[in-house]
C-alpha cells in the first residue's frame, strides 16, 4: 500500500514540475493549492513534526493524515511507522478496537524492521504488549534487546520502567543502576534511578542522582525542581536530628 501511495505521490510532484509555474494569478494559486495538498514541498521530517503537534492537541485523524503524508515523502522512516503507531495504539486502546491494536502492533514492529535501536518504539511495542494481555512477551522484548546491545544503557532503563510499573521496584533498580555503570552520561537513567529512590525513600542517592543527571543535562528544568525539593527534604532532615542548640551552634551544624 506505501508502494502505491508513493508511486502517487511521485506523480504528482512530477506533474506540477512538468508543467512550470504561469504567471498568470489562477494558474499560482492552483500551483500552490496542489503543492500543499501534496506535500512535495515538505519532507518527511516536516511531516512528522505538524502530526505530533496534532497529536499533542488530540486530533488524532489529523495526526494520522500527517504521518501518512510523512510514509508517502519517505517509506523508510522508522519514526514515522512509530508516530503512526502510537495513534493506532491510543484510539485502541481508548475504544477497545482490537483492529487498531493490530495494526498498531504491525507498525511497531516495522519500525523496529528499520531501526533495532528505536527506544520509543521498543517502549510503545511493550506496553501494547502488556495492554492486551502479553506481559511476559513484552518481558521479553525487552530482555532480548539488552541481551542483543550488551553495551547499551537503554534497554535496561526500559526494563526498569515495565518491572517498575509492574511493581517489582527492586529489580527496577537493579537495571538502573547497570545503565548507569554502562554509560554515565545518561541523564534519562540517572533522573530514572533518582525517582526510583526518591519513592524507595531514599533521599540521599535520589539527591546524588538528580545533580549527576543535570551535570550531563542542564537543560532540564523538571529534574532541576526535584533536586530542589529533595534539597530541602534532606535540609529539614537534618534540622530535626541536630543535638547542639540552635544558639549555640549558630546553625552551622
Amino acid at each position: 500500500m506505501n508502494r502505491r501511495w508513493n508511486r502517487q505521490f511521485e506523480n504528482i510532484c512530477k506533474a506540477i514540475s512538468g508543467h512550470g509555474m504561469q504567471r498568470n494569478s489562477r494558474g499560482l494559486v492552483l500551483f500552490i493549492i496542489l503543492l500543499f495538498s501534496t506535500g512535495c514541498s515538505i519532507t518527511s521530517d516536516g511531516w512528522n513534526a505538524q502530526g505530533v503537534q496534532a497529536f499533542q492537541n488530540g486530533d488524532h485523524r489529523g495526526a494520522v493524515q500527517k504521518f501518512q503524508y510523512a510514509l508517502n515523502a519517505d517509506s523508510t522512516n522508522s519514526d514515522s511507522f512509530y508516530n503512526l503507531g502510537r495513534v493506532y495504539h491510543e484510539i485502541g486502546k481508548k475504544n477497545g478496537d482490537d483492529a487498531f491494536l493490530l495494526e498498531a502492533e504491525t507498525l511497531y514492529n516495522r519500525c523496529l524492521d528499520l531501526s533495532a535501536d528505536h527506544v520509543d518504539c521498543h517502549r510503545g511495542l511493550a506496553v501494547l504488549l502488556v495492554d492486551t494481555g502479553r506481559k511476559q512477551e513484552a518481558f521479553a522484548l525487552l530482555n532480548n534487546w539488552a541481551k542483543d546491545r550488551p553495551s547499551m544503557s537503554q534497554p535496561r532503563v526500559e526494563l526498569a520502567r515495565l518491572y517498575e510499573e509492574q511493581g517489582d521496584l527492586q529489580t527496577a533498580r537493579l537495571h538502573l543502576e547497570s545503565a548507569v555503570k554502562l554509560n554515565a552520561n545518561n541523564a534519562r537513567a540517572h533522573t530514572a534511578l533518582a525517582a526510583l529512590s526518591e519513592r524507595q525513600g531514599d533521599v540521599r542517592t535520589a539527591y546524588a542522582a538528580y545533580q549527576k543527571s543535570l551535570m550531563v543535562n542542564p537543560n532540564q528544568p523538571n529534574v532541576g525542581k526535584r533536586l530542589a525539593l529533595v534539597r530541602q527534604s534532606l535540609g529539614e532532615s537534618a534540622g530535626n536530628t541536630r543535638i547542639a542548640d540552635e544558639s549555640v551552634s549558630r546553625g552551622r551544624y
